[in-house]
């Protein structure tokens, strides 16, 4: 059970669901204690969100469980050098929904080329804005309950999606060159459809949203498969996050506050 009351955006990478038995999986916990999360109060103001919630809803920036498990980690295989990575790629289309006044999923993997859709749940307006600066930009609405198709991403980066009307809603996009990633649920599991790789060894690596790079290890694959946990302690007092916009020109980086230039635009599909 995790200490947050806000478990619908909690991601599922669209990469976890494969039928091949080459996996790698592991766990990633959280060692000590976690920052406690703000209560968004902004959604009691606007009523077609606070009818929607019984309980409080609280920033799911940092979502850890009661026994350290840490959701919301992107685990995924690091490449020695760019570009020699190299996969299946992923066609079945990953999904951003607008649910209850929130993203679901909070963090969004997804990988160059893959379709993406954006579903908005809720039976009223949500406005959908990438703040990406190395893929196109988009923003458009979505004024009822609906789906729309969005050109499919061409750049590794990591960026932000916000909605204009709701300012609390945000999420996290990362986008890879490769299909070998995955996001931790609940449990703190991560499994990555390991179909493809090549036995042999890797540099397995974690990312957080606010924490940034959690370490990488070394992993053998043989068979298709290999394990690996991570344990995660940060430096200092863990305090609750201050918003802030993400944006990595690399998928291996550090993350940098910056503000999106919109010197782009994409055009969203509609179904």
């Amino acid at each position: 059970m995790l200490r947050l009351a806000c478990l619908s955006a909690v991601a599922l990478s669209a990469g976890l669901c494969s039928a091949s038995l080459a996996q790698v999986s592991g766990k990633v916990m959280f060692d000590g204690n976690p920052p406690e999360m703000p209560e968004i109060k902004a959604i009691a103001a606007v009523p077609q969100c606070a009818m929607i919630h019984k309980d409080p809803v609280y920033d799911d920036t940092v979502l850890v469980g009661d026994k350290g498990e840490f959701a919301n980690v992107i685990v995924y295989i690091k490449p020695d050098k760019d570009g020699d990575l190299k996969g299946p790629q992923i066609t079945k289309p990953v999904v951003l929904d607008q649910k209850g006044c929130m993203y679901s999923p909070h963090v969004l993997t997804v990988e160059v080329g893959q379709p993406v859709e954006v579903k908005n749940s809720d039976p009223f307006l949500h406005n959908v804005h990438s703040l990406a600066i190395d893929n196109m930009v988009f923003n458009f609405a979505e004024p009822n309950l609906m789906n729309k198709k969005i050109d499919p991403f061409t750049a590794v980066e990591t960026f932000q999606i916000k909605c204009d009307v709701h300012p609390w809603m945000k999420a996290v996009v990362r986008v890879f060159d490769n299909p070998y990633f995955a996001v931790t649920d609940e449990t703190g599991k991560y499994t990555i459809d390991a179909k493809g790789l090549k036995d042999g060894s890797y540099t397995l690596a974690a990312w957080q949203e606010k924490y940034g790079d959690l370490g990488t290890q070394k992993i053998d694959v043989k068979g298709g498969k290999a394990t690996g946990d991570f344990k995660y302690k940060p430096a200092g007092k863990a305090e609750a996050p201050a918003a802030k916009v993400i944006h990595l020109a690399s998928a291996t980086g550090t993350p940098a506050c910056c503000a999106a230039k919109e010197t782009k635009t994409s055009v969203a599909k509609t179904n």
